[in-house]
């Protein structure tokens, strides 16, 4: 019999794995290599992020169904396994090859969105007195990879005994490694069938909940955060560079970004957990807009306001997917919570697509800045769905 540990050992081993599964938003650090070695552009490698992004969000939703099925212990090591072909598969890369650069990291984000599925599904529910926090601790562990392997990742691929390939395998094996190993300690406690006669969980089927209005204007709130964050720090090691930063402070700043990003997932969920959605959501808004405002104009070489101003840009990023885990029960119910969160998280498969058009703004303009003012003007339109979201009527389940 398969033993069960506390919550708490949960929510410490989880946000291990969220950790090392969040590589994947250190990607300006590990793209390096195929820009200045294969010379592929900010566009190419914008693309490269958005099909990782894309994939991760399908593995939500694919590694939520596959869960319903065959359990969590099955989903996690299965998420494993694929991120570590990924990263594998990009030992054969060539300039000539940048199509395998889009199948690996397909590949690899699909092994993401398994892992990450299952660990918010096994343990966020274990914490229905502090889901926001619960849920923000483990997204603080995603969005602290940049910091933690981003930064580990580019000391090793810039030193002559190791290289990027090295770096690459050992970052897939870590992938396998804390998936094999992590599924022990945050499998959910089996329901005694003493207990099973308790009444079932009640809450909305994914196509009920694809039905109803409250669904939708999260959705397209939230797609547009999601966008404004992942747009932008996809390309933070070039924009700070763009600002007159050197390589070692933009790599610096990409950490920082991270850690602000990981900060600001517990900051808002415990917000959340307070003063609920609307206040959660509204603030995330405005501070989003306040803080691409100041970064287009500290593109002009004003250095630390632009690493505030990014900063600011990764604690809001961090929010969207904390409140998401969170109003993916309390708007929907718990019955099909794992599936109904693997689609509000479909977001992120549109918004992954901001990358792209970042990119594009730079290669066309050359800089960043009409990129940012670009999702300021987007971010005013989610704040006025977020107003209209709070007068919406809650469900009854």
């Amino acid at each position: 019999m398969v033993k069960t540990y506390s919550r708490v050992t949960a929510l410490v081993v989880g946000t291990a794995m969220m950790l090392i599964n969040g590589v994947v938003y250190a990607w300006s650090i590990y793209s390096v290599p195929f820009r200045d070695g294969f010379g592929w552009s900010s566009t190419q490698l914008g693309v490269c992020f958005t099909v990782m992004l894309g994939s991760f969000c399908l593995g939500g939703i694919i590694g939520g169904a596959v869960a319903n099925k065959k359990g969590i212990g099955f989903t996690i090591p299965a998420g494993g396994v694929l991120g570590f072909l990924g990263f594998l598969l990009c030992m054969f890369l060539t300039k000539e090859r940048i199509w395998l650069l889009f199948i690996a990291f397909a590949i690899a984000g699909i092994g993401v969105g398994f892992v990450y599925n299952a660990v918010i599904s096994a343990v966020v529910p274990r914490f229905p007195d502090k889901k926001g926090l619960a849920s923000g601790i483990l997204l603080m562990g995603y969005g602290a990879s940049s910091l933690v392997l981003g930064s580990l990742a580019a000391k090793l691929m810039n030193s002559p005994n190791f290289g990027w390939h090295l770096t690459y395998i050992l970052t897939g094996a870590l992938l396998l490694a804390v998936a094999i190993i992590g599924r022990i300690f945050v499998m959910p406690p089996k329901v005694k069938r003493e207990t099973s006669v308790q009444p079932a969980a009640r809450g909305l089927t994914p196509s009920q909940m694809l039905r109803t209005r409250r669904f939708w204007i999260y959705f397209a709130a939230a797609l547009i955060g999601t966008g404004f964050g992942s747009g932008l720090i996809a390309h933070a090691q070039y924009i700070f560079q763009e600002g007159g930063a050197e390589y070692s402070l933009a790599t610096l700043g990409v950490g920082l970004v991270s850690v602000f990003n990981g900060l600001g997932r517990i900051i808002f969920g415990m917000l959340h957990d307070r003063c609920g959605f609307r206040v959660s959501l509204a603030a995330d808004a405005l501070i989003y807009i306040a803080a691409g405002l100041l970064a287009y104009f500290a593109l002009d070489g004003a250095t630390w306001l632009l690493l505030g101003a990014m900063m600011a840009i990764g604690a809001c990023y961090g929010a969207v997917p904390t409140i998401s885990a969170s109003v993916a029960e309390e708007f929907f119910g718990p019955a099909h919570y794992g599936r109904n969160l693997g689609l509000v998280n479909l977001n992120i498969l549109f918004a992954a697509f901001a990358s792209t058009i970042a990119g594009a703004l730079q290669t066309s303009s050359g800089s960043y800045g009409p990129a940012f003012l670009l999702f300021v003007g987007l971010e005013v339109l989610a704040f006025l769905l977020i107003l209209v979201l709070g007068r919406t009527k809650s469900l009854e389940f």
